[in-house]
């Protein structure tokens, strides 16, 4: 009885969150008109986990730092994708109504998110549902952005940070008919060949296999991906040597969340078999840990990969926005 009383509790402020995920566009029109939203973001400090504060590793990653984010704008949060700027000093992000973060980045401050700005997708914002900016992936292309939008299925190129928007011809490439509603492409990245890597969150078939498309100027590639039984991706960033570093997440609201971190290697993604990559972490519970669905990179000078995580709290109480950091040393 005390399980059934826990989910359904549960699923009662799922259903309150989504509700007002989809309402409060009106700071959007004033945003438009004045400029951007000014937040500050507040910082808690995080250690990796839990019941034992010196823990400095997981897996294959070492530890840097994390914090739980948090901001008097309701509108702060369900952050699903994100880009780091040059050098890694800038974050931009999207979040599940298409709002944009942008914010400077400092790891060695006590908030490292500084100046935060939000912005609205785009004007007439304030009319739209979530359905209609439900953001779940971002790429940064030249001087704009390629953006992955999901229940109305579509990739589209917009100019900058709350800037003008347009389908991108990547759409008449890929069948995006084959994705279900809330199943989209999760993940995007970029190869060093300039095409684009599509990863599906769902759509598993007899194999236990997920779509997966390679997309170049004027043709797609399907491919597939075996993720862990339980696991969907939840976004991809590429290293320049044509590895592809994958977040992918499970989350069941008896069991939790959980995320790993996989490794592709560019002979895997070059190959023709299905790809699976290789494990390089795992985070669950006592680690700190929530829905993590925004991943890029930044390439030391010392060769270590270091990795930005951010969570989507889906406007939720009961869960919360973290930024977590670590750093991965290749062997090879």
């Amino acid at each position: 009885m005390r399980n059934k009383l826990i989910v359904v509790l549960i699923f009662a402020v799922t259903i309150v969150a989504g509700i007002s995920s989809y309402m409060g566009r009106d700071w959007a029109a004033r945003a438009m008109e004045k400029g951007p939203f000014v937040t500050e973001i507040i910082a808690v400090p995080l250690s990796l986990s839990r019941e034992d504060k010196s823990l400095a590793s997981v897996g294959e990653l070492a530890f840097v730092a994390g914090w739980a984010l948090a901001s008097e704008s309701e509108d702060f949060g369900g952050w699903s994708a994100m880009v780091l700027g040059k050098d890694a000093k800038s974050l931009v992000a999207l979040n599940d109504k298409g709002d944009w973060l942008e914010a400077e980045l400092t790891l060695e401050a006590d908030r490292p998110l500084a100046g935060g700005l939000l912005y609205p997708f785009e004007q007439g914002a304030r009319w739209a549902t979530k359905s209609d900016y439900d953001a779940e992936s971002l790429v940064r292309i030249g001087d704009g952005y390629l953006v992955g939008m999901e229940q109305d299925h579509r990739i589209l190129a917009v100019d900058g940070v709350g800037g003008a928007n347009r389908l991108s011809a990547h759409n008449d490439l890929v069948d995006l008919s084959v994705l279900s509603s809330n199943g989209g492409l999760e993940a995007i990245t970029v190869l060093p060949s300039g095409k684009l890597m599509l990863f599906a969150e769902r759509g598993l078939d007899q194999k236990a296999t997920l779509p997966v498309w390679i997309v170049g100027e004027k043709h797609a590639d399907i491919r597939r991906f075996m993720p862990p039984k339980n696991y969907s991706p939840t976004d991809a960033a590429t290293l320049p040597n044509g590895d592809i570093l994958l977040l992918v997440r499970h989350y069941s609201q008896l069991d939790g969340v959980s995320v790993k971190i996989l490794h592709l290697t560019a002979e895997e993604i070059g190959g023709g078999e299905t790809l699976v990559g290789t494990e390089l972490a795992h985070l669950a519970d006592p680690l700190s840990v929530d829905n993590m669905e925004a991943l890029d990179i930044e390439v030391l000078e010392d060769g270590r990969v270091r990795l930005y995580m951010m969570s989507d709290d889906n406007f939720n109480p009961l869960q919360r926005t973290l930024l977590m950091i670590f750093d991965w040393q290749r062997t090879n």
